[in-house]
């Protein structure tokens, strides 16, 4: 009896402490996991997150591959990889990585696009960001701005939320302007289930 009392504590523990680390960047090796974000303002305008269930090697480095798939029906694939230091994503195009977030960041973590075109900063790491699904607290703010004048399709600069127990939850513009937020997250999610009502 005192074996499986040590055991069920031994497993509670490990389920608690699982739970208490901080992943301020999700990567899902399950499909099943998606992400619901709306662009706020447009009622009609989101896009889906999810994961492939297999990673993808890329020049002897193992990627999860993430999918977007927007309301408009445009899907983007992006490749992601965990370091010791970093989140990195790779351009397939230029076969060069970036980095995304620091594994831990600190307030005035500064890195750059691999090409230049963007910088970036933490500039709070106990943020609230508040949106009309909750409001996350003690997320990372990162300001990221364009240098190169490369993507004139998108403002000169964004504001950035990290939340600690959901990754990526969404972006305001310079005046602090909502732009996208995380509206719904799915895990392992059943045929049938429906998201995106919210």
């Amino acid at each position: 009896m005192r074996n499986i009392k040590f055991i069920l504590f031994a497993l509670a523990t490990n389920v608690f402490t699982y739970a208490q680390e901080k992943a301020y960047v999700s990567l899902f090796e399950n499909a099943n996991n998606v992400k619901y974000y709306k662009y706020a303002g447009k009622r009609k305008a989101y896009y889906f997150e999810y994961f492939d269930n297999a990673k993808k090697k890329i020049d002897n480095q193992n990627y999860y591959t993430r999918y977007r798939t927007y309301s408009s029906g445009r899907i983007d694939t992006t490749y992601f990889r965990k370091g010791e230091k970093n989140y990195y994503h790779l351009n397939i195009k230029t076969n060069k990585e970036s980095i995304v977030l620091p594994v831990e960041p600190k307030l005035n973590d500064t890195w750059f696009e691999s090409d230049n075109s963007w910088s970036y900063k933490v500039i709070a790491v106990n943020e609230k960001f508040k949106t009309p699904y909750r409001k996350f607290k003690g997320c990372v703010k990162v300001n990221c701005k364009q240098i190169l004048d490369r993507d004139k399709h998108k403002a000169k600069e964004y504001f950035l939320y990290y939340d600690p127990q959901f990754g990526y939850v969404g972006n305001v513009n310079s005046k602090g302007k909502i732009l996208t937020y995380l509206s719904e997250q799915k895990l392992n999610a059943k045929e049938g289930e429906v998201i995106g009502n919210k």
